[in-house]
């Protein structure tokens, strides 16, 4: 297992991309273990293909569309100039202000990339203008940004359940929810502490009157977790069915509402939305067939069979879990590594009887930190590209909201009520 995850991780650094990474692994795996027949290889496409054909996944690209759609469309600017005329005369107003509009976005769009751009572009320039310091206010964006994966509806968490047959989606989202809006409420609560020990600026109060006319046009925008969720949760349609609404209800919002989408920019809406899909669906084809080695080379189960022998519970294998995946998250994508972390952990947690949607979630936060940790870390990436600070630099100030995510993670880890009381409140199992 050591030598399939070391490979992966080796290929990467030569420059290879994440699905061709696993895919050549699990082939060279294939060729060691003397089982590269003809019919073996001639059922690789099979595999990948029966991977990415479910109609679980299909959420995947009506979310990006439904994010692409808000970027474009000025979704963004309403939720931050809303947030920033509840929030901006307060210590922190401002990176509290983003931090909040980071979490609307996140129940929206589910991408951490994209959220931290949506509001990164917005935000950047006004807490430059009021003296918050750069690399703190990139700091406070990326991680905002990387709320996206946590609070529903999560990429990260419809991935798990492709993974794990029988496990809700409804179930996982419901879970993330305590803990996506818990981790947010810190953030907000450090950038005030952090912005009252540096001095950063404050903007003069809003009028009620003013805050009521930005809340009744930012009305529109807040609908749209509303569809998404609430729609889900009524039982009116699936996960998938709500993206599709959604994205829809988005584009009609940019068109017609904000009147900043034009027909013009569909085209590359679209073709933006099929790149990023596209690279998606090649990375879980390939994890497909890299899991299909796996199971050949029975490592899971000799894996669960030592961890069971080896410990009377589950603590130390949780602490060495959230351990790996976030080394793993400092090289790897989170995608690629929930896809070839799932079918070895998965196991193990259900020898001990731990819940799956705890698991889920506990996975889900702990990879989120990854946007965060450099070399990989993609959010680091993206408010540097906004701003042109150092990547290293936003990494340094970024710190201790990776020690809240990491705490968070610890939280959810060893308190079940955190993941698994809403769910179970609603009716799901978990």
């Amino acid at each position: 297992m050591f030598v399939m995850f070391f490979g992966v991780v080796l290929v990467l650094f030569i420059g290879v991309n994440t699905a061709c990474s696993m895919a050549f692994i699990a082939i060279a795996t294939y060729y060691g273990m003397g089982e590269a027949n003809l019919n073996n290889m001639i059922r690789l496409p099979s595999s990948m293909y029966d991977q990415v054909k479910g109609i679980t996944l299909m959420a995947i690209p009506f979310f990006l569309l439904m994010g692409n759609f808000m970027n474009k469309g000025g979704v963004s600017r309403d939720l931050f100039a809303f947030a920033r005329a509840c929030l901006g005369h307060r210590w922190g107003g401002l990176a509290n202000a983003a931090i909040a509009s980071c979490m609307i976005m996140s129940a929206m769009s589910g991408s951490a990339a994209a959220v931290a751009a949506g509001i990164g572009m917005i935000a950047m320039a006004e807490m430059r203008r009021t003296g918050y310091g750069q690399p703190f206010s990139c700091a406070a964006i990326a991680a905002g940004g990387g709320l996206g994966p946590i609070i529903p509806p999560s990429i990260t968490l419809i991935l798990f359940a492709s993974l794990v047959p029988g496990t809700s989606v409804n179930a996982l989202f419901l879970g993330g929810a305590i803990p996506g809006i818990l981790t947010g409420l810190l953030f907000i609560v450090y950038a005030s502490f952090e912005s009252r020990r540096k001095g950063f600026g404050r903007v003069p109060p809003v009028p009620m009157a003013e805050r009521f006319r930005l809340g009744v046009k930012a009305i529109w925008a807040l609908l749209i977790p509303v569809i998404v969720l609430g729609g889900i949760f009524c039982g009116l349609f699936t996960a998938t069915e709500a993206a599709a609404v959604a994205a829809f209800y988005s584009m009609l919002l940019g068109m017609f509402k904000y009147k900043q989408l034009k027909i013009k920019d569909l085209p590359e809406i679209f073709w933006a939305t099929a790149k990023s899909t596209g690279q998606i669906m090649f990375v879980i084809a390939a994890a497909a067939f890299f899991q299909h080695v796996l199971l050949k080379t029975r490592i899971p189960h000799m894996v669960v069979e030592q961890m069971v022998s080896t410990f009377s519970n589950i603590t130390p294998i949780l602490l060495v879990i959230i351990l790996l995946l976030l080394i793993m998250g400092c090289f790897m994508e989170g995608t690629a590594i929930l896809l070839i972390s799932v079918p070895i952990f998965y196991p193990i947690a259900q020898a001990f009887g731990y819940p799956t949607v705890q698991l889920a979630i506990v996975m889900c936060i702990a990879l989120a930190c990854g946007v965060l940790t450099p070399p990989v870390g993609l959010n680091l990436y993206v408010m540097s590209s906004i701003t042109g600070e150092k990547v290293m630099r936003i990494g340094a100030a970024a710190v201790p909201f990776l020690i809240i995510m990491i705490v968070v993670t610890l939280m959810c880890a060893f308190f079940p009520p955190l993941t698994t009381w809403l769910p179970t409140f609603m009716g799901y199992g978990v």
